[in-house]
């Protein structure tokens, strides 16, 4: 693919991703249109009421979706074409599905196929432009539909698995599906068009649709079990380079020949060589080394033990050096060069803190080697220690950690020496391990972070002292920092169980509460009841009915009466119960002993349902008014009084009419005090944090970030939308969080089933929570940034390898050039 292309493609998958809420937004509200417009058509009560509970369901869950589809869609349009878990429905060719429909298709989603193919006539017009086009960017001379990345197919399993996770009714599930084809599929039309003007503007030409006869795709791709992408050795015929040169062949080898290039300490090698040594296992690249690899290699011994005696390190100037940026705040230092090259602290790592022991070690395994692989592997070893030492994403020193145990690893390597291809060895588990879990901390200079860094320099040190080629001593230190690990988790994750615990429950309970309320919102007498009291059983006593079921599930459907209340309450507010007051009399006492139980029980402040109990006693007056009525006139025998005398000193009550008001799915679970006391929360329902906590930060941080900073604590630069960064917020992502007056690095441990609330923790256990707009707020300041995290080793060998030439068989002729 050219490079400019690389660009325009992204432009062309952005467009897409901006413009999805509002497609989304408008297909949601059509299809929500569609389905009320069913129901009123049904004759059919059952049916007419699956349409009532999919229309409601949709328009409650509109938000959330609008939210998190963008999201879906990034993360699919990188996956890329067939990888990333993309399903054999999506790999499909759109054109195809207008025609016939696999049957192994069909079983995996058969909802996804009908909506396909409800759409799909829709974009018919559209569609086949954007795929010449589309096909004609990504470098293909004919038109392959199923390489466009933005192909309806696409959408809709991002669609259609976003639903599924957010509404558990198969049945409400695919009536959503129905009444959104259509929008759908007028929607992409447009959006298809769009994006070919787009291309059009940009002199992107129509690949052409023929009919090609081709190899297999999947024929040749190697699969690598080391985790990374592989890239094939280059392959020159006749041992001649491309420009007829005879000797190296083009694969990386430097022009003095393979033996005395592996011999260098600082090898010219080509990745081609080393992803031909990993990943092709009939490359065995065991031949013997000769003569001018042992001469180089002495070569360079003799040059590090002349220059040794001026490289010893100062540990006070290295010292000060590392504490120079330590009164920023951690998201602003800038990143500390680290290498293989970089001297350490003798007080932390001995004379292994000296770059020419560790180089001098390598080389001596140098001159034990006694083939080709060995060599390679030792090469392979330290170009990947240094490929770590130059990541972004760790603390500093934790990159001198890595450094410091290069030594353990190189000699390992001598047996080993593919070791590193290997993503469960000890050895590599353990450089990992210990780099994720060096993800949970943003300050080098911390106490917490102290105490993590201290016994992993411990165990490295230890590595090194053994001077062994077995890794079993690797298994044994990664094992002992796991229990050091579990054993400082032990205590948070307690008080983090409890948190989850009660929330999980609040989340629970108002899912349930949203339920009932529009049970009540479908009974015949809700008709003409006060608004107080329509919203108090429409937002407070669906939580007290749903709290009771969910702590008692086997004392039946109604184990506290809190059910048959509701009857009672919307009996007793009717007008026409004035006529009946022996009736209403009897039954307020126990009506109000339920209701106050039940508030009890809850946990609800007084002062929340005051208003509520102020209405009912307002709208109850007239009753009190004839008793006392009654008490006064000993000549009324009939038990009646006339209306008009009871209402003089009656307040004005604002009924509800028909179906004017009905309930809404709240946006949050509702939390009572104590639980969120016991969940950790600081400010759970504030619309932002305490405005004490949330003052400018130190002079630096309101600054630009420093030119070249590092990427240990920052994700975003500034100007990055709340709303995308938020979106990509999952369990488990990590963030950096300016709360009380200092940067700390937090996990999001929980997020509600509308993304309207999230819950982070850092060290200890702190709980930190906050509401959507709280989140935005801090991200629209900077004062939380999203972390990046990934694997460190993956990482490095994909940039390690990530240069090589491809071609075919690169890895035997690799093998015959070195050998």
């Amino acid at each position: 693919m050219k490079p400019q292309h690389v660009t325009l493609l992204d432009k062309c998958t952005l467009e897409a991703e901006r413009c999805a809420p509002e497609i989304l937004k408008r297909c949601i509200d059509a299809a929500t249109a569609s389905l009320q417009s069913s129901e009123n058509a049904s004759e059919s009560g059952q049916q007419r009421q699956l349409l009532t509970q999919a229309a409601w369901s949709l328009a409650q869950s509109r938000a959330v979706l609008i939210r998190t589809y963008p999201r879906r869609l990034r993360e699919a349009f990188k996956a890329g074409d067939g990888e990333g878990g993309i399903t054999q429905l999506a790999g499909l060719s759109d054109s195809s599905m207008l025609r016939l429909v696999d049957d192994q298709a069909v079983t995996e989603s058969l909802e996804a196929v009908r909506l396909l193919q409800n759409l799909l006539p829709l974009v018919e017009q559209s569609l086949p432009v954007l795929d010449a086009r589309m096909s004609s960017l990504i470098g293909l001379d004919s038109v392959r539909v199923e390489k466009n990345p933005l192909r309806p197919s696409v959408f809709v399993r991002e669609l259609r698995e976003l639903m599924a996770e957010i509404e558990s009714d198969v049945a409400v599930r695919s009536l959503w599906l129905s009444h959104i084809a259509h929008p759908l599929g007028r929607e992409l039309g447009q959006l298809y068009e769009q994006v070919a003007l787009m291309l059009q503007r940009a002199n992107v030409q129509e690949a052409s649709y023929r009919i090609r006869l081709v190899d297999d795709p999947e024929a040749g791709r190697q699969a690598s079990s080391s985790g990374f992408a592989p890239v094939e050795a280059p392959h020159a015929g006749g041992g001649r380079n491309a420009d007829g040169a005879e000797g190296t062949g083009g694969h990386g080898l430097d022009a003095e020949g393979g033996m005395k290039a592996l011999g260098r300490s600082q090898s010219r090698i080509g990745s081609s060589v080393f992803q031909a040594f990993l990943s092709d296992p009939k490359a065995s690249f065991g031949g013997p080394l000769d003569q001018g690899f042992y001469d180089q290699v002495d070569q360079e011994l003799r040059q590090v033990s002349a220059s040794a005696g001026s490289s010893v390190p100062d540990d006070t100037v290295i010292q000060r050096e590392q504490a120079r940026y330590r009164n920023l705040p951690a998201v602003d230092r800038p990143a500390r060069d680290v290498s293989v090259e970089s001297p350490l602290r003798a007080d932390r790592w001995g004379e292994y803190g000296q770059a020419h022991v560790r180089k001098r070690v390598f080389l001596e395994l140098k001159q034990r080697a006694k083939n080709v692989s060995q060599a390679l592997g030792l090469d392979l070893v330290r170009k990947l220690v240094n490929q770590v030492a130059h990541d972004p994403l760790l603390l500093a020193p934790v990159r001198e950690a890595v450094v410091g145990l290069e030594p353990a690893l190189l000699r390992l390597a001598l047996a080993q020496p593919r070791y590193f291809g290997e993503p469960d060895h000890p050895a590599r588990s353990l450089v990992e391990q210990v780099a994720q879990r060096s993800f949970r901390f943003n300050d080098e200079f911390a106490d917490d972070f102290a105490a993590f860094a201290e016994p992993v320099r411990e165990a490295f040190n230890q590595l090194n002292e053994l001077q062994t080629d077995d890794e079993q001593p690797f298994a044994d230190a990664l094992e002992r920092l796991r229990e050091r690990w579990h054993e400082g988790d032990a205590s948070a994750q307690a008080a983090r169980d409890a948190q989850l615990q009660a929330l999980q429950f609040a989340q629970a309970r108002q899912e349930l509460a949203d339920q009932v309320a529009w049970e009540i919102s479908l009974r015949p007498d809700v008709f003409n009841v006060p608004e107080a009291v329509l919203d108090f059983l429409y937002v407070t006593w669906p939580l007290v009915i749903a709290s009771a079921e969910l702590r008692e599930p086997e004392a039946g459907p109604d184990p506290k009466g809190y059910r048959a209340a509701v009857g009672t309450l919307l009996w007793s507010v009717r007008p026409e119960i004035l006529r009946q007051p022996k009736e209403v009399f009897d039954a307020l006492p126990g009506l109000l002993r339920t209701l106050h139980s039940g508030l009890d029980m809850l946990g609800k402040p007084a002062e929340e349902t005051q208003s509520f109990f102020d209405a009912l006693i307002r709208l109850h007056k007239p009753l009190l008014n004839l008793r006392r009525a009654r008490a006064r006139s000993d000549t009324v025998q009939s038990g009646l009084t006339p209306l008009d005398a009871l209402e003089e000193d009656a307040t004005p009550v604002k009924r509800v009419v028909g179906k004017g008001m009905r309930p809404e799915a709240a946006q949050q679970p509702w939390l009572a005090p104590q639980e969120l006391a016991r969940a950790g929360f600081e400010d759970t329902l504030q619309d932002a944090q305490d405005e004490r906590s949330l003052e400018e930060p130190a002079a630096p941080l309101a600054d630009a970030m420093v030119e070249g900073a590092t990427g240990e604590a920052s994700l975003e630069g500034a100007g990055v939308p709340a709303a995308g960064l938020i979106a990509q917020l999952s369990v488990g992502s990590l963030v950096d969080l300016y709360s009380r007056g200092e940067w700390i690095r937090a996990e999001l441990i929980w997020v509600s089933r509308r993304a309207t609330l999230f819950m982070f923790t850092s060290h200890g256990g702190r709980a930190h929570s906050m509401t959507l707009r709280s989140c935005e707020k801090l991200v629209d300041k900077r004062w939380m940034r999203l972390v990046e995290t990934r694997a460190v080793v993956d990482g490095a060998m994909n940039a390690l390898l990530k240069q090589a030439p491809k071609a075919n068989h690169g890895g035997r002729h690799a093998e015959a050039v070195l050998n």
